[in-house]
């Protein structure tokens, strides 16, 4: 290596700790950033990341479908106000409730199933039952940020179902 190169890779390596610096808290720490490890050392007065080359992965945040979810449903067959309707749904720990204000009716959800990443709900509208249908089954997926949505439910004999896409409020 020349010494040209020797300056350049030493530059990127201090470049690339001084974007991590602002994370060192306590000698010691471990650090993944760009995909690569630091160790925070102490060098003269300040605590300073060490780089590694070593591989990390970032960890990140486990989902959480706990929240307010907004978007438009489409329901197969097309109800008496139509296919299409919008949706508020709000998860919290066991329950919920569901709102789809441009038809007018809404109520609670009760949980039956849940893990990390989906939960199924049955529905039961609590207000404007003469135009929703009453006792839908709901199962919501998390995927890149956003729940995938479905509901089954009868009426008159017939059954109906809708999906949509929500995303967080």
């Amino acid at each position: 290596m020349n010494r040209l190169e020797i300056v350049v890779a030493a530059l990127s390596i201090f470049a690339a700790a001084g974007e991590a610096s602002a994370q060192c808290v306590k000698e010691g720490d471990e650090l993944c950033q760009g995909g690569q490890s630091y160790r925070c050392e102490k060098t003269g007065s300040e605590l300073t990341p060490i780089f590694q080359n070593l591989p990390c992965a970032a960890s990140m945040p486990a989902p959480t479908l706990t929240g307010t979810w907004v978007g438009s449903g489409h329901q197969s067959p097309a109800g008496d106000a139509g296919a299409d309707w919008s949706i508020a749904m709000t998860i919290g720990d066991g329950s919920g409730s569901i709102d789809y204000p441009s038809l007018g009716c809404g109520g609670s959800l009760s949980q039956t199933s849940r893990d990390d990443s989906s939960a199924e709900f049955h529905e039961s509208i609590a207000y404007g039952q003469d135009k929703c249908i009453d006792g839908g089954d709901i199962t919501v997926r998390f995927f890149k940020e956003k729940l995938s949505w479905t509901w089954v439910g009868h009426a008159d004999g017939r059954p109906y179902n809708a999906v949509a896409v929500l995303t967080r409020q």
